[in-house]
This record gives structure tokens, sequence and C-alpha cells, in this order.
């Protein structure tokens, strides 16, 4: 029988903050990603409880949406 990981496009709250710091040369707060949220200014969010995960295609959408035009 095959098993799939359905997570597996998810990342923590925690694991986005550095990986868009990676972008900038200086680690995100998760607190960062907090504020954008309840100013709806991030990336979707998936709740589980209390955690926050963010799928990952969703991300990359919501950074490609970021480009502004000169």
């Amino acid at each position: 029988m095959a098993t799939t990981e359905i997570a597996t496009d998810y990342i923590s709250q925690k694991e986005l903050a550095e990986e868009l710091g990676k972008l900038r040369g200086k680690a995100y707060s998760p607190f960062t990603l907090m504020a954008w949220e309840r100013n709806g200014r991030g990336p979707p969010v998936t709740r589980i409880g209390r955690d926050v995960f963010y799928f990952r295609p969703s991300v990359e959408k919501w950074l490609r949406a970021q480009e502004k035009a000169k």
C-alpha cells in the first residue's frame, strides 16, 4: 500500500520567516508574518488549531504578486 504525506507542501511560520529572510539577507521574525496576516498583507495561511502553516505554492503566488513595474 502506498503512503502519501499530506503535509509535504506546507511549511511553518518560523520556516517561512527564515526563507523570506534569505531574500533580503536578514531574517524576518515570525511576528512580522503575524502582523502581515493581521493587516491582510501577507501570504495566505492555513490554521490547524493554534498552529499556522503556509502552502508553498500559495506563498510563491503571493511573492510573485509583490512584483512592481517601474
